[in-house]
């Protein structure tokens, strides 16, 4: 079962490398604090964070992967002009509080939230 494990998880860090997806964390935690986490389904998590102004660029969503029992998640950041991809969009208008919200797939994982400079579990 172990190899099994570690091949899959290998499988998903070959995938998540070839799409050109950025892992790089650019964010400090005390930029997009407070992060808010809920469950939507048995297979689906919301989360919630502000998104830090930048006259250069902005986070249009989230990157994660699954790395044995973690799914750990990247704040994306793009520069204006560019397009960017993020793995999860942002599903609602940038607010007046400046947050954003994504919904990723949940399987039941601890989910971390890698900060330039720190990770930290957010979830459960």
């Amino acid at each position: 079962m172990l190899m099994k494990s570690t091949a899959i998880s290998a499988l998903l860090l070959f995938s998540t490398a070839c799409s050109g997806v950025e892992m790089k964390p650019f964010y400090p935690k005390t930029v997009v604090e407070p992060v808010t986490v809920h469950k939507l389904s048995d297979n689906e998590i919301s989360i919630r964070y502000r998104v830090y102004p930048e006259s250069n660029h902005y986070s249009n969503g989230v990157n994660y992967e699954k790395i044995g029992d973690a799914l750990k998640v990247v704040i994306g950041r793009c520069s204006i002009g560019e397009t960017c991809e993020p793995m999860a969009k942002t599903v609602i208008p940038l607010d007046d509080k400046w947050e954003a919200e994504v919904h990723i797939p949940y399987h039941g994982e601890k989910i971390i939230l890698v900060h330039s400079g720190a990770e930290e579990q957010i979830y459960p």
